[in-house]
């Protein structure tokens, strides 16, 4: 038996390859995130990356980032059925914050925050979701927030709007004209920017004050969306996943805040149990 496992979130597609018992093999591969690359490159990618393998699979399980709405994803899984169904008989394709929790629990909430990020519940029958919406006005702290943020108050101090310029120190850009050329070029490029949040993080540890007001900003929005979800799924408990989470800083700010709230953070399990358990292995 072989059974294909696919994340595919806004930073990379991670695939695995499971013969029921354990993983056999791994890769990585470009982003295929419906809400940053657009349903036809993701719809796209992920064909392409299933027929590398030339071979039909037992199952085929697709946590897919981006397929907040109805329409998305009717628009998503009517190309991607027809595409893959040559390569395995049961394909499932799932919302990737729901195998996010799928991961943990039965109903609940979650936070997802890498290059984007989500604050998502199940009550058992009805699905939430709060931030998200995509990188242009939402994504409440995740990768591309904090980058963002970064390079703003970067502009600001290069132009004299600022009478504290201690984030420049943190930053490889020597002039306005280097950051400027980097903006016009990157900007409607998520990933890029959201590679500063590095940057942000750094000036934290060095105790910048500007950084950690950028943080405790965003991460006291943030963790009303999660007091919101947790108070509509009935839970004090939220599991959370994503690139973000790696950073020790980054994750003591979340937890700090969510206490305040009364609730508890626990670190998700692999997002391979959640595309086991939508195969029901």
């Amino acid at each position: 038996m072989e059974y294909l496992l696919i994340d595919a979130g806004g930073t990379s597609t991670k695939v695995f390859v499971h013969d029921g018992e354990k993983i056999v093999r791994q890769y990585k591969y470009e982003p295929a995130s419906v809400d940053k690359v657009g349903p036809y490159k993701s719809v796209l990618r992920l064909s392409n990356i299933v027929s590398i393998f030339n071979k039909k699979f037992d199952r085929i399980a697709i946590s897919l980032a981006g397929i907040d709405s109805e329409v998305m994803v009717k628009e998503v899984k009517g190309q991607l059925y027809p595409r893959l169904s040559k390569y395995a008989d049961k394909v499932i394709i799932e919302h990737d914050a729901h195998v996010v929790l799928m991961s943990n629990a039965d109903k609940g909430c979650i936070t997802i925050a890498g290059t984007g990020s989500i604050v998502y519940g199940f009550d058992g029958s009805q699905r939430i979701i709060k931030g998200d919406r995509g990188w242009l006005v939402g994504d409440i702290c995740s990768g591309f927030w904090l980058g963002r943020e970064f390079l703003h108050e970067l502009l600001r101090e290069f132009q004299g709007l600022s009478n504290d310029r201690s984030l420049t120190q943190f930053s490889t850009f020597k002039t306005e004209e280097d950051l400027v050329r980097f903006l016009y070029k990157n900007s409607c490029n998520p990933a890029k920017i959201a590679q500063f949040s590095v940057n942000l993080l750094n000036a934290i540890r060095q105790n910048n004050i500007k950084a950690i007001r950028i943080l405790n900003n965003c991460m006291s929005e943030f963790s009303t969306l999660v007091q919101m979800v947790c108070k509509a799924v009935n839970s004090n408990v939220v599991y959370y996943f994503g690139g973000m989470y790696e950073s020790p800083v980054y994750v003591s700010f979340f937890k700090r805040e969510l206490e305040k709230k009364g609730i508890k953070s626990v670190k998700s399990r692999s997002v391979i149990n959640g595309l086991l358990r939508l195969l029901e292995l």
